[in-house]
Parts: structure tokens; sequence; C-alpha cells
């Protein structure tokens, strides 16, 4: 009996699904690009600990890229003859 309860709110769940899908509103047509259009300036990325006082994760990643360049510097100096 719990596995014909199951079926039957799996199938309920397909059913909805495929209505779902059935009934969903059309993407809108993309307009096209003329030739003449301005290009795009690049990005550039910010210099490395130029991050904003709120921005933690940057500054923990430029932490993190200057202790590895400072322990591959090490490394070199410590195995050169």
């Amino acid at each position: 009996m719990r596995s014909f309860l199951v079926f039957v709110v799996m199938a309920g769940l397909g059913v909805l699904y495929y209505y779902q899908k059935q009934h969903e509103a059309a993407p809108a047509p993309v307009a096209t690009v003329s030739a003449k259009a301005t290009p795009v300036p690049q990005l550039t990325p910010a210099p490395r600990g130029q991050a904003s006082e709120y921005n933690y994760m940057k500054r923990a990643l430029d932490r993190a890229a200057t202790v590895r360049d400072q322990s591959r510097d090490q490394t070199r100096a410590s195995q050169d003859p």
C-alpha cells in the first residue's frame, strides 16, 4: 500500500511538471545587433592588495597569493647552490 502511495505522488509530480513545461511562456525573440555597435571595453582586474575594507574575501585571496609567492621565493632561494 505504501509503494502505491509513493507511486501516486511521483506520478502526480510528473503530471504537474509536464503541465508546467507545456504552458511555459515562449522565450522572447533576441534582438539582432547592428554592425556599427560600440565595442565593449575590456575589464581590467584590480591590482593586488587594493581590495576594499569590506571585501574580506578578496583580501583573503590577496593574502594567500602573497604568502604563496613568498614561500616560492624562499624555496627557490634555499635551493640555489
